[in-house]
């Protein structure tokens, strides 16, 4: 006689809480700046220029406020950028949901995204490829999604503290975009940041765990990730160290507590094979619950 104990049918929940992130629609985001017509974004194009517009819409639409220079939506600035032996016109997109909570007047949270990329492969570090474009899918438009569907997300639902989202260009050139906004950060200055939260390469979690790298720049933080994953049920890994690997480092060099989401590595980071195909749609999801759940903390 078999005594082994009864196994019940798996059962849907009678009511399940309804999804406030959509795949689908961070999906059609990842496309439209990983498009052929954006061409790999590259430093100094039109296509570039053309993804902050684009950007900056998003912002609008998501009830942002502009928090650019003379009330506009950008940050714009010259520069010479070394890998392209020339100066170029720099634009960061900057948009604000301002705080509720007037005792916490001028301090703010920053979510930011890089979102440019190699276009077709000039100044990538790596040879192969050169003159094929580089969609830049993971790498970064999937940040840039999930940064945009979390302000969605928040659409007539202000917080205590401002927050501040940033689409930082000239990442991949040595952090030039995140270098500027610290040095030039107006109404919301470096020393009221409590804290900076980065998106670069979300777009692949699959079945690992995201990673959250620099998670030593405040004691908090191993807590706070701890907590979100139990929340959210995503499995999280914390790492101390932030490798330099991303704008946040740029914040961090100020002294300000910051950290970068990250999905993980895979071959096509930097080549013609980080395209709209092989996101992880599904993953895109995970990281903005969880994006969500810390931005909320």
């Amino acid at each position: 006689m078999d005594y082994s104990p009864a196994q019940p049918a798996p059962r849907k929940a009678l009511v399940a809480a309804p999804e406030r992130f959509s795949a689908a629609r961070m999906t059609a985001d990842v496309g439209q700046l990983a498009g052929a017509g954006m061409a790999g974004r590259g430093l100094g194009t039109t296509e570039l220029a053309a993804a902050s517009r684009w950007i900056a819409d998003r912002f609008e639409s998501a009830g942002l406020q502009p928090g650019g220079e003379a009330n506009g939506w950008f940050q714009t600035w010259e520069q010479p950028v070394e890998q392209l032996g020339r100066t170029v016109t720099l634009n960061n997109v900057v948009g604000i949901l301002p705080g509720s909570d007037p005792k916490l007047a001028g301090e703010s949270l920053v979510i930011g995204a890089h979102y440019d990329h190699f276009g077709r492969g000039e100044y990538a570090d790596h040879e192969t490829g050169r003159g094929r474009l580089h969609p830049g899918a993971d790498d970064n438009a999937s940040g840039v999604a999930v940064m945009l569907e979390l302000a969605r997300s928040l659409e007539g639902k202000p917080r205590p503290r401002t927050l501040v989202f940033v689409a930082f260009t000239a990442e991949e050139t040595g952090r030039l975009g995140s270098r500027h906004y610290v040095q030039h950060a107006g109404d919301y200055p470096v020393d009221r940041v409590i804290a900076m939260l980065n998106l670069d390469t979300v777009g692949r979690l699959e079945d690992r765990a995201l990673v959250l790298f620099g998670t030593g720049t405040a004691e908090e933080w191993v807590h706070i990730f701890r907590g979100a994953g139990y929340v959210t049920g995503v499995p999280i890994r914390t790492v101390a160290d932030d490798f330099g690997s991303s704008d946040q480092t740029s914040f961090i060099e100020a002294g300000i507590p910051a950290v970068q989401f990250f999905g993980g590595t895979h071959a096509d980071i930097h080549r013609p094979g980080d395209t709209l195909e092989r996101l992880d749609t599904a993953g895109l999801v995970k990281v903005a619950r969880v994006l969500s759940e810390v931005t909320d903390h």
